[in-house]
């Protein structure tokens, strides 16, 4: 286990689920501890407290080393539906057997021995204390993640309004064959921003994107990129950031005027090793095309990440390079997707490489 990233995973979470989880885990270390307790006072009364706390010890470093190897290391010497039929039944019949055995022979060894009963008991509570982690976190994580929904969302709803800190590019219009007209904007932050939420509003209520496809806009690190369709609902987003300390939200939602200037073609240089788009292109809708034949192409998603990127910066840029153009080939096209309303089809445009001079 990756200690480190284990800890900054606790430190990113919200203040009241490193509570409550830290409560759950107390808890769990209090049950535990009494079941020792308890255990101890028991075989005390019987003057084999010596034999417990050997047991105790043997089946904590000698016992569950054994049999987590039993179930996890064959298993992973197998391949295939085997690997997982071997794990379910070293899980429910090799481990509790090992387990089991073990602690007979161990208690047999120990003087004064334990009986066949009382090493099934230790056996037995040793298993219930593994699990009581297992257990607790199994029942606890959807009433914390609940309150802890409610608590963000109310907080997020109390933020006060604040003057868009972003500078608002100009609204810039193109023309897609099969699409038609489409509009792109961008957002740019100031030196030191950093956004924390981004809601999209959908009829009456405001949806969290963090969790959904880009579609309407794009990050770039904090700068946003919009792309719509005239057939789209044009987009209104909320942006949430800290501004002297304190959570603020502004609203937006680009204007678009009427304009007697033809919109501009919308077109793609390509390269070699990837393309040049006019404007950012929010990923989730634009695939890229290679041949996989003398005279076939092979559309390919770019919602998927290459190495070296991530979803909070989720722009196809200008200079947009792929990492394995070699192997793939210079990119022959581009398509991209645009959604009308849940009832109508999709458009869908290509644009493709020009053909290159005889």
């Amino acid at each position: 286990m990756d200690i480190d990233f284990f800890l900054n995973s606790i430190r990113k979470l919200p203040l009241f689920d490193q509570w409550a989880w830290g409560t759950v885990g107390f808890a769990v270390l209090a049950a535990a501890g009494l079941i020792l307790f308890l255990e101890r006072r028991h075989f005390a009364a019987r003057n084999k407290a010596g034999s417990w706390l050997a047991l105790r010890l043997l089946s904590l470093f000698i016992l569950l080393p054994v049999t987590a190897g039993i179930v996890v290391i064959p298993g992973r010497m197998i391949s295939g539906p085997e690997a997982l039929a071997y794990f379910y039944l070293a899980l429910l019949v090799l481990g509790p057997l090992v387990w089991f055995v073990g602690h007979a022979l161990c208690g047999r060894l120990l003087r004064p021995a334990f009986s066949k009963g009382e090493s099934r008991f230790m056996a037995a509570s040793g298993l219930l204390i593994l699990f009581l982690p297992f257990a607790a976190a199994t029942v606890a994580q959807g009433p914390i993640l609940n309150a802890s929904r409610s608590l963000t969302a109310s907080a997020f709803q109390a933020a006060p309004a604040a003057a868009l800190p972003h500078a608002t590019g100009p609204v810039q219009r193109f023309n897609l064959p099969t699409v038609g007209l489409i509009y792109t904007q961008s957002l740019n932050a100031p030196t030191g921003l950093e956004l924390e939420r981004i809601d999209r509003k959908f009829g009456e209520i405001w949806a969290d994107t963090a969790t959904s496809s880009h579609d309407i806009f794009c990050r770039d690190g904090q700068n946003l990129h919009l792309m719509w369709s005239a057939r789209e609902p044009t987009p209104v987003l909320r942006l949430f950031w800290r501004q002297n300390g304190q959570r603020v939200h502004a609203d937006f939602s680009p204007a678009t005027v009427a304009d007697s200037a033809e919109p501009r073609e919308f077109t793609i240089t390509f390269r070699p090793d990837g393309i040049d788009p006019p404007v950012p292109i929010p990923r989730s809708r634009a695939s890229i095309a290679y041949f996989v034949g003398p005279d076939h192409l092979y559309f390919n998603s770019l919602n998927p990440l290459q190495p070296g990127e991530t979803f909070e910066n989720d722009c196809i840029m200008p200079g947009y390079k792929r990492v394995a153009w070699k192997k793939e080939g210079p990119p022959q096209a581009v398509a991209l997707m645009f959604f009308q309303r849940a009832d109508a089809p999709y458009l869908r445009a290509e644009i493709h490489r020009p053909a290159d001079p005889q």
